[in-house]
């Protein structure tokens, strides 16, 4: 239309127009458009009133669909984020975490399925293997247990499972492929590669676990369900297959007996300082367990002088597979017995048991004549550590003690003298090997301390090696001090308020009196003030050894004021007609 203006020259138009605002009128709406809108509005609620029997919203789900759907999505949210932290780019301890997330959440429903329980003990195995990394939490721990008592190998497995014998055969290569792979980094030395079930990886991840790592949840809940069960009943019965069968050491029989050492493990850090599992323990179908225990003691007693060894023994001989199961045999009895309170249940029990004293005294006097030296000073503590808790607070197993007899002689079954002999020379031996090596030490410091100190200037690696010698010596120097003193804490419960047992002690005494028990009882409370911690049980064992010095030293006096009035109003009387039948002077018991 040529009577129109140009685009082009309306915007020339505004562009030189001014840039105030103009207002412009709205045109009102005819009647013509109002009547249309009405009608429209009147067919479209006459159109709704005609259908309203019938619904517009297609396929809506029911309230259980939506639910389903949410923890459906929920769930494939969850596994995707598992899946994604679980990639090679992740660090190993969120990769760890994603591993233990996914099994608590996908495969609670493990142990009614063949291959999937498979897989799961797997996870869990390989897991625990990584000592830095494996944690666990209640939900793992109860699924682990789940697995270790259930019986997934049932007949209908494969159809409950819709899987075909070839899947399952391939599921169970590619487990043993994993754990082949586990082996050769170093790990899992014990597990039996051509006997790999959902029983054996669980039990395998329980016993690579301890108390301590998992923390103190840990023993509660490993008791509540069901785990320390499994443990003490596996103990049990590998133990009834060794004592029923051992005629000579089989291999068959060695892994028996190195199952029952890793189970013992776990057992002993679980009852530590927890009550409750001790008294689980020694209540278990009325002490069938604590039978065990001490039958398991008096076989490696027994056995261990049959397989003697030494450094070079390789590992696989039945000596040192004995001997590693006698440590932790110990341990546990140690735990089982530990004082509470002044009642002392767990003394009580196993004081009652026959030949827990004499196979003690046989392993503390005669063992280190089968063992390698590094073994003695260990397995020695033990013992006297067991001795000590037997005899702390119950009076019967004192005077057990007090009437028990010892070898005297390696080798000599029928030599014997009074245990209470035997434990005095043991001392006395342990305090003279503790002089010799501080004389050794102070020797070292003191030969030639010019060339001493040429070599300084001259060559570094002679003044570390010097150090290094000072070290063991020192070293050795406390553990025969620490074995004497641990003598002298049993002797001093022995003859604690029992003045009867300290007429018996008294002549096997050097000048019949607690002075050299005394310097090293003072030696070692020293040595304990300066390096242990604050725990309540090493503040009362502080407390403890203390009232034994004061203890000691008040007889000494009590027994000098005797002395003195005897020899003032009986000056005739010789030596030999003391009363008690002291052997004054310097014994000839001594062993040095």
């Amino acid at each position: 239309d040529a009577t129109k203006t140009p685009l082009a020259d309306e915007f020339s138009l505004l562009e030189g127009s001014s840039t105030s605002l103009s207002r412009v009128p709205k045109p009102e709406d005819s009647a013509a458009d109002r009547e249309s809108v009405l009608n429209f509005s009147r067919e479209c609620q006459q159109e709704v009133q005609q259908e309203k029997y019938y619904t517009r919203v297609r396929n809506v789900k029911k309230a259980h669909q939506i639910q389903e759907i949410g923890e459906f999505q929920e769930m494939d949210d969850d596994v995707e984020y598992i899946l994604d932290a679980l990639q090679p780019h992740n660090p190993i301890s969120t990769r760890c975490l994603s591993a233990i997330q996914l099994s608590s959440k996908a495969l609670r429903d493990a142990t009614k399925d063949q291959s999937l329980g498979l897989c799961t003990a797997t996870i869990m195995f390989v897991l625990s293997q990584d000592n830095l990394n494996m944690d666990l939490d209640r939900d793992s721990l109860e699924l682990m247990l789940s697995l270790l008592e259930s019986d997934v190998s049932h007949a209908d497995a494969l159809d409950d499972a819709g899987l075909s014998l070839q899947q399952l055969q391939r599921n169970k290569q590619k487990v043993r492929e994993l754990c082949e792979e586990v082996k050769s980094h170093g790990k899992a030395q014990h597990l039996n590669l051509d006997n790999i079930t959902v029983g054996t990886l669980a039990m395998e991840t329980l016993l690579s676990l301890t108390s301590k790592r998992a923390g103190e949840w840990f023993k509660e809940e490993l008791r509540n369900l069901g785990g320390l069960e499994h443990i003490i009943n596996t103990i049990c019965e590998c133990c009834r297959q060794i004592s029923d069968y051992v005629v000579g050491w089989t291999d068959a029989l060695l892994d028996k007996l190195r199952k029952i050492e890793r189970c013992l493990r776990v057992l002993e850090n679980v009852m530590e300082m927890n009550e409750q599992n001790q008294s689980y323990i020694l209540g278990y179908r009325n002490g069938h367990a604590i039978e065990t225990l001490v039958k398991l003691y008096k076989l490696c007693d027994r056995e261990i002088a049959l397989y003697p060894t030494n450094d070079q023994t390789p590992k696989e001989n039945p000596g040192v597979v004995i001997r590693e199961a006698l440590v932790p045999t110990l341990k546990v009895l140690i735990a089982l017995t530990h004082p509470f309170n002044d009642r002392a249940v767990g003394a009580v029990f196993l004081g009652e048991k026959e030949g827990l004293f004499d196979t003690s005294l046989h392993l503390l006097l005669q063992a280190p004549n089968y063992v390698p030296e590094k073994c003695i000073f260990e397995l020695s503590i033990l013992v006297l550590l067991l001795l000590i808790n037997l005899t702390m607070y119950t009076k019967a197993n004192r005077s057990i003690i007090m009437e028990a007899n010892a070898l005297s002689d390696f080798g000599s079954q029928f030599a014997k003298v009074p245990a209470i002999k035997a434990l005095v020379e043991f001392f006395y031996k342990c305090e003279e090997l503790a002089r010799m090596a501080e004389r050794n030490t102070d020797d070292l410091l003191e030969s030639n301390p010019k060339k001493y100190e040429k070599k300084h200037k001259t060559a570094q690696e002679e003044v570390e090696e010097t150090v290094t010698k000072l070290l063991q010596k020192a070293g050795h120097h406390m553990e025969h001090t620490m074995l004497a003193s641990y003598v002298c804490l049993l002797l001093g419960h022995l003859l604690m308020d029992n003045a009867e047992n300290e007429k018996k002690i008294r002549p096997y005494l050097r000048d019949a009196t607690f002075d050299d028990m005394v310097k090293v009882l003072e030696k070692y409370y020293n040595f304990m003030n300066l390096t242990a911690s604050s725990e309540a049980s090493v503040v009362a064992h502080i407390k403890w050894t203390k009232g034994i010095i004061d203890y000691l030293t008040k007889c000494d006096s009590h027994s000098s004021s005797h002395q003195e009035a005897v020899s003032s109003t009986a000056p005739s009387v010789s030596r030999a007609g003391a009363p008690g039948g002291y052997s004054y002077g310097t014994s000839h018991y001594s062993t040095r």
